[in-house]
């Protein structure tokens, strides 16, 4: 019971946490400067949310900001003809392709969801990864999580409400990733990469106006893409705020 709820809890607020920090970009703005949320109560968690917002390149926050004027993405219709995003008023959004928003989205919720459990397995001592994996080799730990992760989704407002369709599909791709990490618990140790990799990353990934992904992983060729997105959530000091929360 304590690893179903532990479950449900940090794949559903570590989603969230990083999801409102997408904002609108202002129509005439020449560079991405997304409003930062406020919590309203915790300095402390709007300042990490506000340095989240900024770490990333133009580029990023262009594709996570897709849309959003436009009735959000729909990923339930594919993608236009020129392979870019159709938002959910049917419009085309020229400028970010489909293949591009997909695997930026899910690989940001993904590393979310990951730096939120390995978080959790540090400060309680009652949960460590090896319950998570045994959990997770049950139809009952997937579904579990599958559940929290598509809650999460939905609950976002990241796409277009009532998109069933749209939310099942990102489901899958966040649950696609997010399992084989979770299900080894190797892979949630050394999310971070080493001390090296991790200051260099935090360098010139995480610091405006920030590398693209491909620069990130030319320069640390051993991390992963989700590694480099988890370097800069865990840098931000986002995720200890949001389960200081929690308690």
């Amino acid at each position: 019971m304590q690893m179903r709820r532990a479950l449900a809890c940090l794949s559903l607020t570590p989603l969230l946490s990083l999801l409102v920090t997408v904002k609108p970009l202002p129509a005439a703005a020449a560079e991405p400067s997304p409003q930062v949320p406020q919590s309203g109560s915790n300095p402390q968690l709007d300042s990490s949310l506000r340095r989240l917002t900024q770490m990333f390149s133009p580029d990023i926050q262009n594709t996570m900001n897709a849309c959003w004027e436009q009735g959000r993405v729909n990923l339930a219709a594919g993608a236009a003809q020129n392979g870019t995003l159709i938002c959910g008023d049917g419009s085309s959004n020229t400028g970010v392709g489909y293949d591009t928003y997909l695997a930026t989205v899910s690989d940001l919720l993904t590393a979310s969801s990951l730096v939120g459990f390995r978080t959790v397995t540090e400060t309680n001592p009652s949960i460590n990864p090896q319950m998570l994996t045994t959990f997770l080799s049950s139809a009952e730990g997937v579904a579990t999580l599958r559940g929290a992760v598509q809650t999460a989704i939905t609950q976002s407002g990241l796409l277009p409400a009532q998109a069933t369709d749209s939310t099942a599909l990102l489901t899958d791709q966040v649950m696609e990733k997010l399992l084989p990490n979770l299900q080894d618990s190797n892979r949630i140790e050394s999310l971070l990469g080493s001390t090296e990799q991790y200051s260099r990353v935090v360098q010139n990934f995480c610091t405006a106006p920030g590398m693209s992904v491909d620069q990130a992983k030319a320069l640390v060729p051993d991390l992963s893409t989700i590694q480099l997105y988890a370097i800069c959530i865990q840098e931000s000091g986002t995720m200890n705020e949001v389960l200081r929360m929690m308690r």
